[in-house]
């Protein structure tokens, strides 16, 4: 068998290693969205920071136009100054906040809101005029312009971070939802993978095993590629194929050799009669031989030649069953193997006293299959029914068309002592027999059996105690 050039047991940690780099991977960046959303949300802590202390800057100069106190105008800049060092602190965070890169003017705007109130603070203090009669209506409309023009843009700030943050939250999601499909995915491929590197191979050997079971003996082929764990378990397989397909070749022989035997003495008293013939007329011709006239000794040796070729005819088929030779599936023409059995068994059936009747019709279509094993089959189908029938009977072979013409059904009936119906399920077993020890092996039917399924077809067997037997033989005709 050719060597194997990958091993199950890499193919797995690959597979597994695959596996491992991708959640790697999901982690990597399920990671980098967390981290990211998490900067993300102290930027809008920031922001809002910003907004909360700018609106304390409104709230403290709004307090101060409308009541005239000094102090609310002191707590403005505070809050202003909170703004100022808030900003400074989180300066190179605040400038990726706005897509728009407002920050400069942001800062600009800040020391020109802080200025003003400066110079408001100062201007006060130098002033004489109580500050309830003194009039601040155009700083007052010039800071509420810069004001909320501060608290826009804080304000634009938040909702965009929060816009963005809400992004990175679908994102993680939908990275989620995606690695979850792909891992479910990868995991059904790889489960799949790494049964088919398991399933495939005894997949493989089932049905190899199932051709066994039908009488294919076909290993398996040698150019399919096995894993390394396999190849040796193949070759251990095909090694058995090759000798139980040798063991069947001996079975059918010895059951060849057992046929032989049983009716070896048909066969003696077969050829006795031209062997006795061909002695009767050398002696007279022997005797007459000077006073017969040419002709009628040239007409006795021409008997003597015609049972010479008779016996010689004997031999020849008896030699012919028995020879064993490697199976070949060519188109066979069923009366053929069955007249050809027949005449094996002929004088058997005289000794047995049974009857044969033969209904082939002529238009029988052939059949693909092995001359001699078709021959072995009916061989011990015949011999079973005459042994079945010891003081004589009828031998009834029939044959039709079967399953629309697919195939080809003979019926070989007997009027014998029929089968117990507690055996009739037993009869294709090997080494089952119902014979007295010493007169059966068990393996005739077993052995038709065998070659049937090889070729096939099937066998059926139908019998009553004290009724007689009917097998049905059925085979594919030739396509």
């Amino acid at each position: 068998m050719k060597k194997a050039s990958f091993k199950i047991r890499r193919k797995i940690i690959l597979a597994f290693i695959f596996c491992f780099l991708s959640v790697l991977l999901f982690a990597i960046f399920s990671f980098e969205s967390q981290r990211e959303i998490g900067r993300r949300l102290r930027l809008v802590e920031v922001a809002d920071d910003l907004v909360n202390n700018l609106l304390e800057v409104r709230r403290f100069e709004k307090n101060f136009f409308l009541y005239k106190q000094p102090a609310s105008l002191h707590e403005a800049l505070n809050h202003v100054d909170r703004v100022e060092a808030l900003y400074l602190k989180h300066e190179p965070a605040i400038r990726n906040l706005s897509k728009d890169k407002k920050e400069p003017i942001f800062y600009q705007t800040l020391l020109c809101y802080k200025e003003t109130l400066s110079e408001l603070q100062a201007s006060i203090s130098k002033e004489t005029r109580p500050i309830d009669k003194m009039d601040f209506s155009a700083p007052e409309e010039s800071l509420r312009i810069i004001a909320q023009s501060l608290l826009d843009v804080a304000g634009t700030w938040a909702k965009e971070e929060r816009d963005r943050i809400d992004h990175l939250f679908r994102r993680a999601l939908y990275l989620f939802i995606a690695a979850l499909a792909f891992f479910v995915v990868i995991g059904i491929a790889v489960a799949f993978y790494i049964s088919r590197l398991f399933t495939a191979p005894l997949v493989r050997m089932q049905q190899a095993m199932e051709k066994i079971a039908q009488g294919d003996f076909t290993p398996i082929p040698e150019d399919q590629r096995h894993s390394e764990e396999f190849a040796p378990l193949f070759k251990a397989f095909n090694r058995m194929i090759n000798e139980l397909e040798e063991r069947q070749e001996q079975l059918v022989q010895a059951r060849k050799i057992s046929a032989i035997g049983t009716f070896t003495s048909g066969i003696a008293h077969e050829l006795n009669n031209p062997v006795n013939n061909i002695v009767l007329t050398a002696e007279a011709l022997k005797e007459d031989f000077g006073s017969i006239e040419e002709q009628e000794a040239l007409g006795m040796i021409q008997d003597i030649i015609i049972q010479s070729e008779r016996a010689s005819e004997i031999i020849r088929n008896l030699l012919d069953f028995s020879r064993s030779e490697k199976p070949e599936m060519i188109s066979t023409s069923i009366s053929s193997v069955i007249g050809d059995t027949l005449k094996l068994v002929r004088n058997q059936l005289l000794l047995s006293g049974v009857e044969q009747k033969v209904d082939l019709p002529a238009d029988l279509p052939n059949v693909c299959g092995d001359y001699k094993s078709l021959q072995q089959v009916f061989l011990n189908l015949f011999i079973n029914s005459i042994q079945a029938m010891p003081h004589g009977g009828n031998l009834i072979i029939k044959g039709a068309m079967a399953d629309a013409g697919q195939s080809v059904r003979i019926s070989i009936t007997d009027t014998g002592e029929g089968i117990d119906p507690e055996d009739i399920h037993h009869i294709f077993d090997p080494f089952f027999t119902t014979k007295e020890v010493g007169k059966g092996t068990g393996l005739g039917l077993s052995v038709t059996y065998g070659i049937l399924q090889k070729h096939g077809g099937t066998i059926e067997a139908h019998s009553q105690k004290g009724q007689g037997a009917t097998f049905l033989v059925t085979l594919p005709t030739e396509k």
